[in-house]
């Protein structure tokens, strides 16, 4: 039962980050027009790397609320499809915060304080 404790507590953490947005050209301080375009492609070449999880997201936590509301339900496949539910999560966290990585190698020193400060602001209690 801790086990399942866990799994949820982890899945409202995920849930949390996955509403913060990852950083766009509007926050960047003075983009150039290279940068703007660069950042551009950053942004689609993220959206369709997370595409595919986003399905599997999606699909994975309809299908937990569905078996939720099931007689014959078994913690089992609740479990499995959870498991299924948090690769999905993790594989988005891990491409969002390597793009934040590789946004950040394309601005100036000025641009990346204001970048960095943005980032540590999105993990600040509000």
């Amino acid at each position: 039962m801790n086990i399942l404790y866990i799994k949820c507590a982890a899945l409202v953490w995920s849930l949390l980050m996955l509403l913060c947005l990852p950083l766009n050209a509007a926050q960047i301080p003075d983009p150039v027009a290279d940068q703007k375009q660069a950042i551009d492609v950053m942004h689609h070449k993220l959206h369709d790397a997370q595409a595919a999880f986003k399905e599997n997201e999606a699909e994975a936590l309809k299908a937990l609320n569905e078996m939720t509301i099931r007689e014959d339900v078994s913690l089992d496949e609740v479990n499995a499809t959870i498991d299924q539910l948090m690769a999905a999560k993790t594989q988005i966290l891990r491409l969002r915060y390597a793009h934040l990585i590789e946004m950040r190698t394309i601005l100036s020193d000025d641009q990346k304080v204001a970048y960095d400060q943005a980032v540590l602001n999105r993990s600040a209690v509000k």
